[in-house]
């Protein structure tokens, strides 16, 4: 069913339609929510308070308009206003916890769970605005100007923090990688200097 049709069955109060989009949004909303609180736990709570927030404020939503974006917007609120409340940390995904999981995997995946848990170390050095734009971009799959609306800004402003953030997280990156901000490795010799 288009979820378009969803949408509509549910401002009816069609269960069935809002446990379907609760299951299509459901991965990148819990995604997005932990990039923003840095706990599994805070960000499940958080998506669960946006799709009960969003099933209640349905008849407000536009008929026609794209969901994810409306709802990514729900989640964002929801989950800073959690993670300001409560705090949080990055210790789920801490790379001893990485390597822990990574016993008996076939080489490949061990090197990709050493990847991913230094792409979420240099992630965790970014400024909040930097590292939303990067989430709601690549995990949320949102279009520039779906994260515009989502935060509120023009898409230049989202465009403009994109660029800044991608060269930060490949900065951040290569120094945790051992090598220096521009992505170049360091010699032994110029490490000595």
């Amino acid at each position: 069913m288009e979820e378009q049709e969803l949408i509509r069955r549910a401002k009816q109060g069609d269960k069935p339609s809002m446990e379907a989009l609760f299951r299509i949004h459901v991965d990148s909303a819990v995604r997005t929510a932990y990039m923003i609180t840095r706990s599994w736990d805070t960000a499940e709570d958080a998506v669960q308070e946006a799709f009960l927030q969003a099933f209640r404020s349905l008849d407000k939503f536009q008929d026609g308009r794209p969901f994810k974006p409306w709802f990514a917007k729900i989640v964002v609120n929801k989950s800073r206003k959690l993670w300001a409340r409560f705090g949080a940390s990055w210790d789920e995904l801490d790379p001893q916890h990485a390597d822990d999981s990574a016993r008996g995997l076939p080489e490949a995946q061990v090197l990709e769970g050493e990847r991913r848990a230094r792409l979420i170390e240099a992630l965790k050095l970014l400024g909040e605005n930097h590292r939303l734009v990067l989430v709601l971009k690549y995990l949320s799959g949102l279009t520039e100007a779906e994260i515009g609306e989502v935060l509120g800004v023009p898409v230049s402003t989202v465009k403009s923090r994109l660029f800044v953030a991608r060269k930060q997280l490949g900065q951040k990156l290569a120094l945790i990688e051992g090598g220096d901000p521009n992505g170049k490795a360091q010699s032994g010799r110029s490490q000595r200097r």
